[in-house]
């Protein structure tokens, strides 16, 4: 049960508030990644990144003009120097907000995305009182974190009746991040939020004009429309969820950016290798749930080794699927947003164990050598949430 004292983000907390924050399970995996840096890698997970990325979708703009296009609205855009369609966006904070007297509770999920820069819209909304419309508010989290001050857009009642809309328009922010999906670029299809990790892993994978692609976890769409965009569009990707409702979200995200040469089916891809026998595609991108430790910013996890133990038996499903789905000689990349050894270097050495596959040099590699389990995983590319910014591993096989 996560302790409700207050804990100021803006400054470094006490150790035994830290680590209020997370569960003896999530602590001793951190200690198990990270030996002596587990402290510097926790305190690191509760703050937003320091620069937020888009995509530029080049089947639309090149990303000098898109930048140009970007600086022009005040961003501070950098190109990245090994993926040019790569725009980091700088992330200014933090500040310090002042508390009002009418404050509106907001879940994990809404608290996190408010100190990425989201304002509040009603589904994340947990209590609020004697709220009107126009009422200067002060967003907290759950367990009393002040996370941002705006102006409320409808009444407390409207909120908790109708679950629906916009709730806060936040003006005040502890960390201030471009809203990007406010910006016309983003509705247009000529960018998508996705950072520098997750657009890695599309170059690793290294697609080819006029090739087959399976993504086996398609959805939200973003690692999926960036492998169409390497293509410009050409040969065949099939992307597959068995939820209809990620399907059509992905839908949405391909039909917006464009990306043509993209087929959708709502299917459990743990028995793609049966169930579609015949694909035999020349890659397959394996990115499937996993517990997503390494995402920053977060307000507190309480996640249970079982959880860990739970994912990482369902993870290598996928693995054993698309091993046997792949042609021989093909290409597999396996993703996931997590530094656990159990969901990462483990899920390698079951590859190469049981599932006939051979762990190969990354190219670009711009993370840090796996760590050495048995006699996997020093090919494989991590992120450190405290100094990528973000936790994250990528391994790359050959069948």
């Amino acid at each position: 049960m996560v302790r409700r004292a207050r804990i100021s983000l803006t400054e470094q907390a006490p150790v035994s508030s830290l680590y209020d924050r997370f569960s003896t399970d999530v602590v001793a995996l951190t200690e198990e990644a990270y030996g002596k840096d587990a402290r510097g890698v926790l305190e690191a997970l509760l703050k937003p990144v320091n620069t937020y990325y888009v995509r530029c979708n080049t089947l639309k703009i090149s990303p000098t003009e898109l930048r140009k296009r970007l600086e022009d609205r005040g961003l501070r855009v950098y190109t990245h120097p090994a993926l040019p369609e790569a725009l980091g966006i700088k992330v200014e904070g933090p500040f310090e907000v002042s508390s009002t007297n009418l404050r509106i509770v907001v879940n994990k999920q809404t608290a996190e995305s408010v100190l990425q820069g989201a304002n509040v819209y009603a589904p994340g909304v947990k209590n609020c009182l004697s709220i009107h419309t126009g009422d200067r508010v002060t967003v907290v989290s759950e367990i009393g974190d002040i996370l941002a001050n705006g102006t409320a857009a409808m009444n407390s009642t409207d909120i908790l009746a109708f679950r629906k809309g916009l709730a806060v328009k936040i003006e005040d922010r502890r960390y201030k991040s471009p809203q990007i999906r406010d910006l016309p670029e983003f509705s247009e299809g000529s960018l998508y939020p996705q950072s520098l990790a997750a657009m890695l892993t599309s170059h690793v994978l290294n697609p080819q004009n006029g090739e087959s692609i399976l993504d086996m976890n398609c959805a939200p769409g973003g690692k999926l429309s960036h492998l169409s965009q390497l293509m410009q569009a050409s040969g065949k990707i099939v992307g597959l969820d068995r939820n209809a409702d990620k399907i059509a979200q992905t839908r949405r995200t391909i039909t917006n950016l464009g990306c043509s040469n993209v087929t959708l089916a709502i299917h459990d891809s743990r028995y793609v290798d049966t169930d579609f026998a015949d694909m035999k595609p020349d890659r397959v991108l394996i990115d499937p749930p996993c517990t997503a430790l390494g995402l920053r910013p977060k307000i507190y996890d309480q996640t249970k080794q079982q959880k860990v133990d739970d994912l990482a038996e369902y993870q290598k499903q996928f693995i054993k699927a698309g091993s046997r789905a792949v042609k021989r000689d093909g290409v597999v990349v396996y993703s996931v947003c997590t530094f656990t050894t159990k969901e990462c270097e483990r899920v390698v050495e079951f590859a190469e164990r049981e599932c006939g596959l051979q762990t190969v040099e990354q190219v670009p590699f711009l993370g840090s050598k796996g760590l050495k389990v048995g006699e996997s995983g020093a090919l494989c590319q991590r992120f450190r949430p405290d100094v990528d910014e973000i936790g994250y591993f990528i391994a790359k096989f050959v069948r």
